[in-house]
């Protein structure tokens, strides 16, 4: 169980007063956290540069107050964290690194509470991409924070960095769906981080790529996104971070993220292949 501060103590006696007087989880949604967020952080007078370790309390705080009356799952996870960011937004300064302590924490406290995790991390990835943009942050950078936070925060709790990559996925491509560009630059660039992370820890590359590839495939099933384009994009940002690490690598992210997988044909459209020392002396 994770260890409340006095934010994430206090948010989650204001939160759980809130929920057992309505009776209903399904009120804590995005305005009901922003504006607690919001009230706890004032009173706390201190945000400034602890605003990353300070949202971190208030979403675990958050999510321990829902599983307080008994809730704490599905779009809640999702509606907490884009509160939690809204409301640090308009009291201190939200930033990209801010996104991956939410995220840790979203994570940690969906543990503490008993929900399952690959939703948890979904939904907790998907409310962080959604409100990084609701505080005016760039896609981009924010993707590779959402993503670094939810390796960290599986890891924090023992979960399998590989299934963590099916739902890191699928949480960028659904809450980034409508827009094909940019889920196809966002998916690429979480499958890289999730690879070059796997590699750097000793994490089996080429299973973690296939985890990404299927949750690019089910996220974009679910959302209508094209999906042997948002296939493509994971199986592409996967090979072109294993080729960083090593020809072989490369080679084995290739042949596994590549061909039929779940039902769809993943070709990567990507020149990277092999002579690994030779392209990275010139």
């Amino acid at each position: 169980m994770a260890i409340l501060g006095r934010i994430g103590s206090a948010m989650r006696d204001a939160l759980t007063g809130t929920l057992e007087g309505t009776g209903r989880v399904g009120n804590a949604a995005i305005d009901t956290v922003r504006d607690t967020t919001v009230n706890t952080l004032r009173s706390a007078r201190s945000v400034g540069g602890e605003a990353g370790h300070l949202a971190q309390d208030a979403i675990v705080g958050t999510i321990h107050a829902a599983g307080n009356v008994g809730g704490a799952a599905g779009t809640l996870v999702r509606d907490s964290t884009i509160g939690v960011i809204q409301g640090v937004g308009m009291v201190g300064t939200a930033t990209t690194t801010m996104l991956h302590d939410v995220v840790v924490g979203a994570i940690r406290g969906s543990s503490d509470v008993g929900s399952e995790l690959g939703t948890a991390t979904q939904q907790a990835v998907e409310g962080a991409i959604r409100g990084s943009a609701a505080v005016g942050l760039a896609t981009e950078d924010s993707v590779v924070q959402v993503t670094r936070g939810a390796i960290d925060g599986t890891r924090e709790i023992g979960g399998s960095i590989t299934d963590a990559a099916r739902d890191t996925v699928a949480g960028v491509v659904t809450a980034l769906s409508g827009s094909a560009e940019v889920v196809t630059v966002a998916t690429a660039a979480t499958a890289r981080q999730l690879v070059s992370n796997a590699a750097q820890t000793g994490e089996d590359v080429a299973q973690v790529a296939v985890s990404a590839v299927n949750g690019a495939i089910d996220a974009a099933r679910a959302t209508g996104q094209n999906v042997e384009e948002t296939a493509a994009a994971a199986a592409r940002g996967a090979i072109e971070a294993a080729y960083d690490v090593s020809d072989a690598a490369g080679d084995a992210v290739r042949n596994a993220a590549t061909g039929t997988i779940n039902g769809v044909r993943v070709v990567a459209d990507t020149a990277v292949s092999g002579n690994n020392n030779e392209r990275n002396n010139t």
